[in-house]
């Protein structure tokens, strides 16, 4: 029987406390499933190895899932969840976010990591204007649904950062982080099985880091229930005058640290 490297899975266990706590913060409170902080911290502290991104993107999805658990659970005890709008999404974010997974094995670090940057630009001023809202159209979820999945799938993220400022033109901005929470889980949960089931690679990918994703899994897990859970709460008494600045700060700061790490990245290939 092989030795376990127990440093290992407690480094993989503090970074996973350390990231639950915050992923878990910023899902009740904007809607995502954590996987803008799951990504950079994976990055950051996964052990090297010869896969590339893939591994901290799956690693990543599987940690939106534990997050979007305790987040749309809490969410829903609050009555923040739009059935209706779920349902035109999810088809679409379940078969994109397999597809974008699976893209993954063959796409360049730096690439992930300034898609994600980009992203977190356009939801920083997304968040800093002032929403319209009207009926929900379900040809316009329906459409967006696909690409929404497909890129939360390709960079390892719950979609929430698409999917709640696109849920606030047509609701309130709690229920659009309440659907949103919902979806981003359903979606990885999703996405994971299909490439499990599909691509055989997976397993090989995977293996080299199980120690350290096995304790990070498990602080992500011991940390959430209490900061989602607060974080929802949090969310359901602070004005949205309030909360929507906040949130700009907060995807403006991770957006400029990611393009930090693309500029080290080119700069030592």
């Amino acid at each position: 029987m092989p030795e376990i490297d127990l440093s290992l899975l407690l480094y993989g266990l503090a970074v996973g406390l350390a990231a639950g706590a915050v992923a878990g913060t910023l899902a009740g409170l904007a809607g995502v499933g954590g996987g803008l902080i799951y990504m950079p911290l994976f990055y950051a502290c996964m052990p090297r190895s010869t896969e590339g991104v893939a591994v901290q993107v799956f690693a990543s999805l599987v940690a939106v899932v534990i997050t979007g658990f305790f987040s749309a659970r809490a969410h829903w005890r609050l009555g923040h969840i739009d059935n209706h709008a779920a349902t035109q999404l999810l088809p679409g974010l379940i078969i994109g976010a397999g597809l974008g997974l699976w893209i993954t094995l063959r796409l360049p670090d730096a690439w992930v990591l300034l898609a994600l940057a980009a992203l977190d630009a356009w939801i920083a001023f997304d968040y800093g204007r002032e929403a319209k809202h009207g009926s929900v159209s379900r040809l316009s979820l329906s459409l967006f649904s696909g690409p929404i999945g497909f890129v939360s799938g390709a960079l390892g993220i719950g979609g929430g950062t698409m999917l709640a400022p696109l849920l606030r033109r047509f609701v309130a901005l709690r229920f659009a982080v309440g659907t949103s929470a919902l979806c981003g889980l359903m979606m990885a949960l999703g996405a994971i099985t299909i490439n499990m089931l599909l691509e055989n690679r997976w397993r090989d990918v995977l293996d080299g880091q199980l120690l350290f994703l096995s304790g990070a899994w498990l602080g992500i897990l011991l940390i959430l229930p209490k900061s989602s859970s607060w974080s929802a709460r949090l969310h359901n008494s602070v004005p949205e005058s309030v909360l929507r600045p906040a949130l700009k700060v907060v995807f403006a700061s991770l957006s400029a640290g990611l393009l930090i790490a693309v500029i080290v990245i080119v700069r030592t290939q």
